[in-house]
């Protein structure tokens, strides 16, 4: 169980055309402030139906800070690994509803 104000992050390897989702638990909201990745990626908003492409970083590895994505777990950001290899992808928040 997540409350209001604890951090929402996880950083996982991630192998070649698989996605890591900035996604909480049902009844959780959250807001992804940072997204990190160790080589090429896409990266969506996603509802469990359909995915749209919002940035194709241009960097091979990076990261997008001080962004401000808002998800549900209907509605969140999928980061898709498209480098060839596994990578390590991640990303770090906070919770602003909890998850009970």
């Amino acid at each position: 169980m997540a409350a209001k104000g604890d951090v929402f992050s996880d950083n996982d390897s991630i192998a070649n055309g698989a996605f890591q989702d900035a996604r909480p638990a049902a009844g959780g909201e959250a807001t992804v402030h940072l997204i990190w990745y160790g080589g090429a990626v896409e990266i969506y908003t996603d509802n469990g139906t359909n995915e749209t492409l919002i940035h194709t970083p241009t960097a091979a590895a990076g990261y997008m800070e001080w962004c401000s994505f808002h998800v549900t777990n209907s509605e969140y950001i999928a980061i898709k690994n498209i480098s060839g290899g596994a990578i390590r992808i991640g990303y770090m928040g906070i919770y602003t509803h909890d998850t009970t």
